[in-house]
C-alpha cells in the first residue's frame, strides 16, 4: 500500500494545470540476528535489518498529457541511532551519507518512447542480482548479493559505508573476501524502453569518466578529481511465466588513475587504464502457480586479470498460503593466477505474510570464503560463518 497525497492544492483548484502527485512507500525491518564465524571475534548479536534494507521513498510525478509524464524519487536507507553503533561510546559515527543516501533521481517518462532517469538510480545489474536470477532475498541474509557474500569481483559501488562510492574488492590473501556488488553510482544517465515484442525491454546506462587532475593524485589521501566512468547494458523478457535477464556492467579508470578508497593495498594500488567488467544471465521460471525456480550465470574480469572469475546460482521460491519459503546455493570460482579463493554460500528463508505488506520471517545463511582446492587457499580464522535472524517487516 502506497500512501498518496495531492500536492498543491492551488494547482488542483483549476483545470488549467496539470494535477502533481507525491507517493511516501518504504520498508520496515527490524530482526534478531545472531553471526556465528569461525574466528570467535567476530560473533555476533544485533537487532537490525535482516530481510531487507529499511528505508524510506518520496515519489513526485506530474502528468503532462499524452502519454508523457515527468517526476523524481528520493530514498533514504538508514539504521537504528542516525547510522551509530552501540559500542561507538564517543558517538563519531554518522549514517550512511545521510538523508538522500539511496537511489535519487529525475525522470520523463513516456509511454511511447520509454523512461529516461538522471541522477542516482539503481544500476540493472542490481535489479537482475536480486529480483531476476535469484528468489527475494534483496542484499540481506541469504542473499547472493549481499555487503556479505557476492557473486563478482573487481569494481564496484556496493562496500559497506560506501553506497555509491567506486571501490576495488580487497585482493584475497588469506582474509574474508565478500566480493563486489554493483548498486548505484553519482551523475548517472538511464534509459528504459517500452516493452515490445510481447515483453522485451531494453537498457542503457551512462557515468561519464573524469581523468583531468594529474597534480593531485593521491591515492591513499583521496584528494584526486578523477573519477570512474560506467557503461552499462541489459536486455530483460517477461511474459507469462519467463523472467530472464541479461545485464553487463564495465567500470573503466582514466590514465591518469583514482583513488579506490581503503581497499588500496600493495596489489591494487595502481588502477591506471584498467577496466573491471560484470556479467550476469539471470531467469525465474513459474514451474507452477506456486513454485518458481531461479538460476543465474555470471562472468567478471579486469583488463589485467588481478580479478578474474565466474558465478552460478539455483534457487527456489514455494508458495503455500500464507506461507513462503526460499533456498539456494550460489558458488564464486576464482580465476586468478595466485591467492585465488572460490566462496560459496548457502542460503534459505521462511515468510509467515499476515496480509500483503507485513509479515514474520526467518532467515539463516552459511558462507565459506576459502573452498578452493588452490593449495594457496587454506583456511584461516574467518574463513566461514553462519548467520540466523527472526524478525518482522512491514512495507507501505
Amino acid at each position: 500500500m502506497k500512501k498518496t497525497l495531492v500536492a498543491l492544492a492551488a494547482l488542483a483548484a483549476t483545470s488549467a494545470f496539470a494535477q502533481t502527485s507525491v507517493v511516501i512507500d518504504g520498508y520496515f525491518d527490524r530482526g534478531y540476528t545472531v553471526t556465528n564465524n569461525t574466528n570467535n571475534a567476530s560473533d555476533s548479536k544485533a537487532v537490525a535489518s535482516s530481510a531487507g534494507t529499511t528505508t524510506i521513498g518520496f515519489k513526485v510525478r506530474e502528468d503532462l498529457g499524452n502519454g508523457l509524464s515527468v517526476g523524481g524519487s528520493v530514498n533514504t536507507d538508514w539504521n537504528d541511532l542516525g547510522g551509530n553503533k552501540q559500542s561507538d561510546v564517543t558517538g563519531t559515527g554518522t549514517q550512511r551519507g545521510g538523508f538522500a543516501n539511496s537511489q535519487s533521481f529525475l525522470d520523463v517518462t513516456s509511454s511511447k518512447y520509454g523512461t529516461l532517469r538522471l541522477g542516482t538510480p539503481n544500476s540493472f545489474t542490481l535489479t537482475n542480482a536480486t529480483a531476476v536470477a535469484a528468489p527475494a532475498f534483496s542484499t540481506a541474509i541469504g542473499s547472493s548479493y549481499s555487503s556479505s557474500f557476492s557473486i563478482a569481483n573487481g569494481f564496484g559501488t556496493g562496500t559497506s559505508d560506501k553506497g555509491g562510492i567506486v571501490d576495488a574488492s580487497s585482493v584475497a590473501n588469506g582474509a574474508a573476501h565478500a566480493g563486489q556488488r554493483s548498486i548505484r553510482i553519482a551523475n548517472s544517465v538511464q534509459y528504459s524502453s517500452p516493452a515490445v515484442l510481447g515483453g522485451l525491454t531494453a537498457h542503457v546506462a551512462y557515468t561519464p569518466k573524469n581523468d583531468a587532475d594529474t597534480t593531485n593524485v593521491n591515492l591513499t589521501a583521496g584528494t584526486s578529481k578523477n573519477t570512474v566512468g560506467v557503461s552499462e547494458y541489459a536486455l530483460r523478457y517477461t511474459n507469462g511465466p519467463v523472467d530472464a535477464m541479461f545485464t553487463s556492467i564495465k567500470y573503466s579508470v582514466g590514465e591518469n588513475n583514482i583513488n579506490v578508497g581503503g581497499n588500496v593495498t600493495a596489489t591494487n594500488t595502481n588502477q591506471s587504464s584498467k577496466t573491471s567488467t560484470q556479467n550476469l544471465l539471470g531467469a525465474t521460471y513459474a514451474v507452477l502457480p506456486a513454485l518458481k525456480l531461479h538460476a543465474g550465470l555470471g562472468q567478471f574480469k579486469s583488463s589485467d586479470d588481478s580479478f578474474k572469475g565466474k558465478s552460478k546460482q539455483i534457487g527456489a521460491t514455494y508458495t503455500l498460503g500464507q506461507w513462503e519459503v526460499l533456498g539456494q546455493v550460489a558458488k564464486v570460482t576464482d580465476q586468478v593466477a595466485t591467492n585465488a579463493y572460490d566462496r560459496s554460500l548457502k542460503g534459505m528463508g521462511v515468510n509467515y505474510n499476515f496480509s500483503k505488506t507485513a509479515r514474520a520471517y526467518f532467515r539463516a545463511d552459511r558462507i565459506n570464503y576459502a573452498t578452493s582446492t588452490n593449495a594457496v587457499a587454506t583456511g584461516f580464522a574467518g574463513d566461514a560463518q553462519t548467520r540466523y535472524a527472526l524478525g518482522v517487516s512491514k512495507s507501505f
